[in-house]
C-alpha cells in the first residue's frame, strides 16, 4: 500500500511567481490591494489571499489602489485602463504568457494573423487575443480549424497549457489551409512535463487522485491524461473530498497536482489517503508508525540529536559527559521546541500540516509537558551551582523576550520590525544561539579554563551546524513562509543563494576542522565533525534538484546526523 506523489506536483514557475509577488505585497501592504481576476483557478489558494486582505477585482472601476496582473495576463487596453485610474499596477504575468504576448504583437506588426491554440473563454487566451488587436481566432480542436475564414498568413501561438500532442494535430491542419505560417511552441515546458509524468504515473498505480480547481484548465487536462491511460482517475480541490471515493480498495494510488495548487492541499491530501489506506495494514505496523510520528512530531527525535551534539562536544574538550548535564540539554532543546511549535502551530498549517494537526491535538498536554522540563532542567543547573541557574534561567527569558514587542507604540508606524522575532532570519541566529549555549558554554563554566582552542572550535561547529539545520527547513518552507509574512533567509536572498550560501559555511567549516585537526590544534574526532553540515546541504541539494517533496522522512534524515556525530564520537572514543 503505497502513495506515489509526481515530482512536479505543485506551483509550476510562473504561478509560483505570481504567487511571491502577491504575497510579498500582502506581507508589506499599503493601502489597498487587488488582483485583477483570481491570481490562480485553485479555490483554497484564493480563500488565503482574501484573508490577508487581497480583494478579487473583475472590472476597471477601482482606483487609487495596487492591481495586481495575474500570471495569465490582461489584454492591453484593460491594462491601460486600470492604469489611468491611477492604480499601481504589479505585473505578474508568467513570463511565458508574456512571451505568447510579443510573438503576437510581432506577427501582427508584420501582417499576419494571430491563430491561438487553446480553450475559449479562458483567462490566457482572452489576454492573448487582446494583443491580436481584432485580428485573431481561437481554436480548441482540429474540427475548428475548417471554420476559419480565408487566412494567407497565420502566426500559430498556444496557450502555455495547451496538450502539445494536441497542439501538433492542430498546427498539422492549419498547414493544409494556410499557405503561410509562423509556428511558436509556447506551451510551458513545465505543463509538458507534468503531461508526460503522468501517463507515466498512471502506469504504475492501480488508481490516481488529480488535486486542483474544478476550473483550472491545466488540471482539467491532466485528469483527461489520466482517464486516457486506462486508470480510475478522481479530480478532487481538497483533502474533504476523498472520504467517499473508496480509495481503500486500490494498493498503489498516485497523486498528481495541477500547476496552481498550492503545496499545503497536496500535503493534505497525502496525508488524508495515508489515514485511508491504515485501516488496511497490519497494527503492529500501524502502531510502529504512530508511535515514530510522535517521536519526531513533539521534539523527542531532536532533543536527543542534541544531547548526541552535547556528548561529542564535551569529548571533544576532553570534558568527561554528565549525566546532568547531558539531561539539561534534552530538557531545554525538549521545552524550547514544544514552546515555539505550540505558538506557531496555526502559522505552520501552510507548511507543516501533520506538524499543525498533531500540536492541536496534543497541545495542551506537551504544554504542560514542557513546562515541568523546563522546571526539571532548572533545578538540575541549581544543583550543579547557582551561575548555570542563572544563565539558563536567562535563555528561557531570552525566548521569551524573543517574541515579545520590544519597540514603544508610538513608534511602531515608523518599522515594520517590532520584535526580534520580526527580524529576518533571526529565528536561525537565535536557535543555533540558544543550541551553543546550553551545549558549549554552560557546560564550560566549571572547567579551569574556560575558553581554549577546542571549546572554541566547537562553538563554531555548534552554531554553524544548528544554524544549516535551521535554514535548510526554511528553504523547504519557504512557501508556507510567505503565506504567514515571516521573512527567511530563503525569501530574502533566495533559494538558489541560500544554498550557496550554506555551502560556503560548509567548506569554511571543513577547512577550518582539518587544518586544526592536521596541526593538532584539535583531536583528530574534528575530522568527522564536517560530516552532519556536508550530508544536510547535500539532502537539500537533492531534495531540490530532483524536485522531491520534504516530508517527515526528510525531517527524521536531517536530525539523524546529529546523532551520527555523537555515534561517531563514542566509536573514536572507544577505538
Amino acid at each position: 500500500m503505497k502513495v506515489k506523489l509526481a515530482k512536479t506536483a505543485g506551483f509550476c514557475m510562473g504561478v509560483r511567481r505570481a504567487m511571491n509577488i502577491v504575497l510579498d505585497a500582502a506581507n508589506k501592504k499599503k493601502g489597498e490591494l487587488y488582483t485583477y481576476g483570481p491570481l490562480v483557478h485553485n479555490p483554497q489558494a484564493v480563500e488565503m489571499l482574501k484573508e490577508k486582505g487581497v480583494s478579487v477585482i473583475t472590472d476597471t472601476s477601482v482606483s487609487d489602489a495596487t492591481v495586481i496582473i495575474r500570471a495569465h495576463g490582461i489584454p492591453p487596453k484593460e491594462r491601460k485602463k486600470i492604469k489611468e485610474s491611477g492604480n499601481l499596477i504589479c505585473d505578474a504575468t508568467c513570463p511565458h504568457v508574456a512571451r505568447a504576448h510579443a510573438l503576437i504583437r510581432k506577427g501582427i506588426n508584420q501582417g499576419y494573423t494571430a491563430i491561438i491554440i487553446g480553450d475559449k473563454g479562458h483567462a490566457e487566451v482572452n489576454g492573448l487575443l487582446g494583443y491580436a488587436e481584432g485580428r485573431g481566432y481561437v481554436i480548441e480542436s482540429e474540427s475548428d480549424v475548417a471554420e476559419l475564414p480565408e487566412i494567407d498568413r497565420a502566426c500559430i501561438v498556444a496557450q502555455t497549457t495547451q496538450d502539445r500532442h494536441n497542439f501538433a494535430a492542430i498546427v498539422d491542419a492549419i498547414r493544409k489551409t494556410v499557405p503561410d505560417v509562423q509556428i511558436h511552441d509556447t506551451i510551458c515546458d513545465s505543463t509538458n512535463i507534468r503531461q508526460k509524468e503522468v501517463r507515466e504515473l498512471a502506469r504504475e498505480v492501480d488508481a490516481m487522485v488529480i488535486v486542483g480547481g474544478k476550473n483550472s484548465a491545466n488540471t482539467l487536462r491532466l485528469h483527461e491524461i489520466s482517464l486516457s491511460a486506462g486508470v480510475p482517475s478522481y479530480h478532487i480541490e481538497g483533502e474533504d473530498e476523498l472520504e467517499s471515493l473508496d480509495l481503500e480498495q486500490y494498493e498503489n494510488i498516485g497523486v498528481m497536482a495541477g500547476a496552481s495548487t498550492p503545496n499545503w492541499v497536496i500535503n493534505k491530501v497525502i496525508e488524508r489517503i495515508k489515514i485511508l489506506l491504515k485501516k488496511r495494514q497490519r497494527k503492529l505496523y500501524s502502531v510502529l508508525e504512530r508511535v515514530g510520528d510522535f517521536i519526531v512530531g513533539s521534539s523527542l527525535y531532536l532533543s536527543l540529536g542534541a544531547v548526541s551534539m552535547g556528548y561529542a562536544s564535551l569529548v571533544f574538550q576532553g570534558i568527561t559527559p554528565s549525566a546532568t548535564i547531558l539531561s539539561i540539554i534534552f530538557l531545554y532543546i525538549f521545552s524550547v521546541h514544544i514552546f515555539n511549535r505550540y505558538t506557531e502551530k496555526a502559522e505552520s498549517e501552510f507548511y507543516d500540516s501533520i506538524k499543525s494537526q498533531f500540536f492541536k491535538k496534543y497541545g495542551k498536554a506537551f504544554i504542560i509537558t514542557a513546562m515541568i522540563a523546563s522546571a526539571i532542567s532548572l533545578y538540575l543547573s541549581y544543583m550543579l551551582d547557582v551561575v548555570y541557574f542563572i544563565l539558563l534561567l536567562f535563555s528561557y527569558l531570552m525566548g521569551v523576550i524573543y517574541s515579545l514587542r520590544i519597540v514603544p507604540e508610538r513608534l511602531q508606524h515608523m518599522t515594520d520590525y517590532k520584535r526580534l522575532k520580526d527580524f529576518p532570519g533571526s529565528k536561525d541566529v537565535f536557535v543555533a544561539l540558544a543550541w551553543a549555549w546550553v551545549i558549549v558554554l554552560i557546560p564550560n563554566l566549571n572547567q579551569e579554563t574556560f575558553y581554549t582552542y577546542e571549546s572554541l572550535s566547537v562553538l563554531f561547529f555548534v552554531i554553524s551546524t544548528v544554524f544549516i539545520r535551521s535554514v535548510v527547513f526554511d528553504v523547504v518552507s519557504i512557501e508556507g513562509d510567505r503565506i504567514v509574512g515571516r521573512e527567511t533567509i530563503p525569501i530574502l536572498i533566495g533559494p538558489k543563494h541560500t544554498e550557496i550560501m550554506l555551502l560556503i559555511i560548509t567548506v569554511i567549516m571543513g577547512i577550518y576542522m582539518g587544518l586544526s585537526a592536521v596541526v593538532g590544534l584539535v583531536p583528530s574526532l574534528g575530522y568527522f565533525f564536517i560530516l552532519p553540515p556536508v550530508l544536510m546541504v547535500a539532502c537539500l541539494y537533492i531534495i531540490q534538484k530532483q524536485r522531491i517533496r520534504s516530508n517527515r522522512l526528510f525531517e527524521v534524515l536531517i536530525d539523524s546526523f546529529f546523532l551520527l556525530i555523537g555515534l561517531i564520537t563514542y566509536i573514536w572514543q572507544t577505538v
